[in-house]
């Protein structure tokens, strides 16, 4: 297996690690002054807009991949799995101008690799207050499209929440400005350590997915893709 966008990381000169084969860590890929944008953002925030996009995500990916967004219903059918409790874990902040700007800095380096994937992100944070885990996962489960996962680490100063791959054996907690990315089939199968006592963690998960999947895939019926 070689490491998506190793060679790219490193000609547009960032400091990279592979701690496995396929895993890549890429330190100081934002700025602390756009830390500071980003946190921003989250102390402007109330419960209310924390309790927004994951809701809404919902719906719209289950439209998009089932041609329609009865969530509930779809879970009850066993075609969908959503992460229990969550419903206020997602802030939302689409036309923010820095979400434009860090997507578009990702998606240039992937055009330079010269595959036809996209960028979806990083259009919103994700906060784990104390106590809260994310169990093992492999993101392709739920979304085929997803090609590789892309998350952006804004501080450390949280305790526990490790970010581990339960198949390789490793587990970290990324330095701020860090992009962490991994391909999102079985074999990088992920998760979240349960977070501490102390200040919530917060980061900005993205994927890099195949474009209009569903689109040639309607609601499972593959159709080639363009």
């Amino acid at each position: 297996m070689t490491t998506y966008l190793e060679k790219e990381m490193k000609s547009a000169g960032y400091e990279i690690e592979i701690p496995v084969e396929g895993l890549l860590v890429v330190k100081n890929f934002v700025s602390d002054e756009e830390i500071k944008e980003y946190f921003g953002i989250i102390n402007n925030s109330t419960q209310k807009d924390w309790e927004i996009q994951y809701t809404q995500g919902l719906k719209k990916f289950c439209m998009a991949k089932f041609g329609r967004d009865d969530v509930e219903k779809l879970v009850e059918e066993g075609l969908f799995e959503i992460t229990e409790n969550w419903h206020d874990k997602n802030l939302g902040f689409d036309d923010h101008p820095i979400n434009h700007k860090i997507t578009s800095r990702l998606q240039n380096i992937i055009d330079q690799s010269g595959e036809n994937l996209i960028v979806s992100g990083f259009y919103f944070f994700q906060r784990m207050p104390q106590g809260v885990e994310l169990v093992a996962h492999t993101d392709q489960h739920t979304d085929p499209s997803i090609q590789y996962a892309a998350i952006i680490y804004i501080h450390d100063n949280y305790k526990d929440g490790e970010v581990f791959w339960s198949n390789k054996g490793v587990q970290m907690v990324p330095k701020p400005g860090t992009l962490v990315m991994f391909p999102g089939n079985d074999e990088f199968n992920h998760g979240v350590r349960p977070v501490g006592e102390g200040p919530i963690r917060y980061v900005l998960p993205a994927f890099i997915k195949i474009p209009k999947f569903y689109d040639n895939n309607k609601y499972g019926i593959p159709t080639g893709y363009n």
